[in-house]
């Protein structure tokens, strides 16, 4: 299985993150782990709370919900402000 290295971006036009995406297929959620670059800092606080919401700094709308996935902490996206990403 290769992974894919995918820029994650607001549809403001704000650069939210590069991610190593492992599975094909639509941008689900991005494991907070696998988040090779974070733009604006809004992924890399380690201190999350579940539920916490995830905002745009520069448009202000939610881009992602903090959730535990498959037990780790995973950023699930919004897919109506992040641009649809598919492997």
């Amino acid at each position: 299985m290769s992974s894919k290295i995918i820029e994650v971006s607001c549809q403001c036009g704000n650069k939210l993150a590069k991610y190593q995406k492992l599975k094909p297929g639509f941008l689900m959620k991005m494991y907070l782990d696998q988040i090779l670059i974070d733009y604006n800092n809004i992924f890399s606080n380690n201190h999350y709370e579940l539920n916490e919401e995830i905002y745009c700094p520069q448009c202000k709308k939610r881009v992602a919900t903090i959730k535990r996935i498959h037990g780790r902490l995973s950023a699930k996206i919004n897919h109506g402000v992040v641009h649809k990403i598919s492997t």
